[in-house]
């Protein structure tokens, strides 16, 4: 390898290159493949800056690196074209690190294959930006589509990431395994989907693996195979995530879905146009308030197995079955812990124009559906099967 000095002039790439200090890189177009996985630039030192003032780095076979930082701080990455990787840029044990304005797309893909949401590092789809145990970074500004994943966090807590288009990938435009306390703010992560555009559990964003207490705001998440989809069935479950202000409409799935978790607020989003709203079956103490929930094929919101929701101040309308289900199925064994569809509070919403039922109830006890206004659908509230102690007014 070759390691970068400074000097007065503009840096070139003519092979592996460890860059010790502050470099700013001649611009062209360097095909440099990375064939053992050590990256094309590897950082050597923390607090540098490194500018690739728009040249392009071409890995040419879909693999290796382009840029590599490991145990680094305070490093600042921007201005690069990265692309024909495993991944543009891959940051392990790192902090404090700046990764803006740069074009990381155009890597390692595939567009056929259902997708394992809980694939683990050694697993992991190709894409953009790989981050493994980072902390405190922020990625801003970058464009990272037309691969599998935009933006893959394992392990990494407490990182900005915003203003990214993540759009046009064909598995998640961001994706959060065992990661907390993220800020996802005003990304394009739209047109994410798969399989002839059914989804085969794509998203604009995937929250999973234990990824608690993210805040994911103000997103565009449209036209993916789940806007936003936090799946945890087969995973420790994803608890305390803030969800507001995101549009995941045109899904051909859901809109937005939270499944086997506990303590999720979805705040002002806009779930229309999709297979359902909002599914969010086997989840515990979820809370809707503010959203937009119309036009959906099916329901608007469904939610099997569930206990102590609150679904408030919501529009649910014409939402081609139901506004609002609430499902058990006794015979279900697969979660014998949570047989059970009881405690949930509907109140303060318009509920309208629905096909069948503004709110169902179907082996669900011990609610309360009352405050609400409704007009136009079918019947507005029904009861099914074992749905005892309910209050509806």
């Amino acid at each position: 390898a070759r390691a970068v000095q400074p000097d007065s002039r503009r840096a070139e790439l003519s092979g592996r290159t460890l860059v010790t200090t502050g470099t700013s890189f001649r611009p062209g177009h360097y095909r440099l493949a990375d064939p053992d996985g050590d990256g094309v630039i590897v950082v050597a030192a923390d607090g540098v800056v490194l500018d690739g003032n728009g040249l392009i780095l071409d890995g040419m076979q879909k693999a290796g690196f382009g840029i590599v930082l490991r145990g680094r701080t305070g490093v600042v990455i921007r201005n690069f074209v990265i692309r024909n990787f495993f991944y543009a840029i891959f940051a392990e044990d790192c902090s404090d690190l700046v990764i803006e304005d740069n074009d990381l797309s155009e890597n390692a893909g595939s567009d056929e294959t259902f997708l394992d949401l809980n694939q683990p590092l050694s697993a992991a789809c190709g894409g953009g930006i790989l981050f493994h145990r980072v902390t405190g970074s922020a990625v801003r500004r970058n464009v990272a589509s037309h691969q599998d994943v935009g933006i893959n966090l394992y392990a990494s807590h407490r990182n900005l990431i915003q203003d990214n288009d993540v759009s046009h990938n064909t598995a998640w435009g961001i994706r959060l395994f065992a990661s907390c306390e993220n800020r996802i703010e005003r990304n394009q992560a739209h047109h994410v989907n798969r399989c002839g555009g059914t989804g085969c559990d794509a998203a604009g964003i995937l929250v999973t693996s234990g990824s608690h207490r993210n805040s994911v705001i103000g997103n565009d998440l449209r036209y993916s195979g789940d806007g936003f989809f936090l799946g945890n069935q087969f995973s420790p479950p994803s608890d305390e995530n803030l969800i507001e202000g995101n549009d995941g409409s045109y899904s051909p799935n859901n809109a937005f879905e939270a499944t086997f978790s506990t303590g999720n607020v979805f705040r002002n989003n806009i779930a229309t146009h999709s297979n359902y709203g909002f599914w969010l079956g086997f989840s515990r103490e979820t809370i809707l308030e503010g959203n937009v929930i119309a036009y959906n094929r099916t329901d608007g919101v469904n939610w099997e197995h569930g206990q102590g929701g609150i679904i408030r101040d919501n529009l649910i309308t014409r939402n081609g079955r139901h506004g609002v289900a609430f499902t058990l199925d006794p015979a279900n064994r697969d979660f014998p812990d949570r047989v059970t569809s009881e405690r949930h509070l509907v109140t303060g919403n318009t509920i309208r124009n629905n096909g069948r039922c503004g709110v169902y109830l179907l082996h669900t006890t011990d609610s309360t559906v009352m405050g609400n206004v409704f007009a136009g659908n079918y019947q507005d509230v029904c009861t099914e099967g074992r749905s005892i102690r309910n209050r509806i007014a």
